[in-house]
């Protein structure tokens, strides 16, 4: 009695053995559907090419009825239950901070927290310059304005001689420069308002009025 108590518990330790081993040896060829490749999805029965894209794409699964959230039909998914498990899901990786050679990464993020600086304001003696420099300028300018009007003067005769009369129909920029209060401005001015009936039509020569033709029609005359 006790060999045979003895016989059957063997036999049954013999069994259960062979059943754990059976049972991992199916475990290892079930095809993880979180990290089996394309190809390997494609062994599975019911699966083809697009239904192989539609699992990867739809990855991670907590459960093998979690492939509905990919679209793969209801009777697909019992035809794969034999086949697969469900794995863990790979862990993402992490993602890498591009930085330049050289710069570590906390300075890279100090310098994009940063708020720019704004400009320094100029120093006092470049603002002083900046101020002084446009009114000297214009004193260069005037300077150079007083010299030029002072050599034309100089070039204009003060009076005619006595008894001398200019023709403005005739007479050159020069003779009409000799003229009182006509400097080279007025002159051309006369000649291009030529011909002249009488003396009074140069007043309709701009620049010259009543009061410069009182001072110059004692000098002119018209021909």
């Amino acid at each position: 009695m006790h060999l045979l108590i003895f016989f059957a518990g063997i036999i049954g330790l013999v069994f259960f053995l062979g059943i754990t081993e059976a049972c991992a040896q199916v475990s290892k060829t079930l095809i993880d559907i979180n990290t089996a490749s394309e190809k390997e999805l494609e062994e599975i029965k019911g699966v083809g090419p697009a239904t192989a894209k539609k699992i990867i794409a739809g990855r991670p699964y907590k459960s093998i009825d979690d492939l509905k959230k990919a679209k793969i039909p209801d009777k697909t998914i019992e035809s794969m239950k034999p086949y697969v498990k469900v794995g863990a899901a790979p862990a993402a990786a992490p993602t890498a901070v591009e930085t330049k050679p050289g710069v570590p990464a906390k300075a890279v993020s100090d310098s994009k927290q940063a708020t720019p600086a704004k400009p320094a304001a100029p120093p006092v003696a470049v603002k002083e310059a900046a101020k002084e420099a446009p009114v000297k300028a214009p004193a260069e300018k005037v300077k150079v304005s007083t010299k030029a009007h002072a050599r034309e003067k100089a070039r204009v005769p003060s009076k005619l001689a006595p008894g001398q009369k200019i023709n403005i129909n005739t007479a050159t920029k020069e003779e009409l420069e000799a003229l009182p209060d006509v400097g080279p401005v007025k002159a051309q001015a006369i000649i291009d308002g030529r011909p002249y009936k009488v003396p009074e039509d140069v007043m309709k020569v701009k620049g010259i009025k009543e009061g410069t033709f009182s001072k110059i029609k004692d000098y002119i005359v018209v021909k």
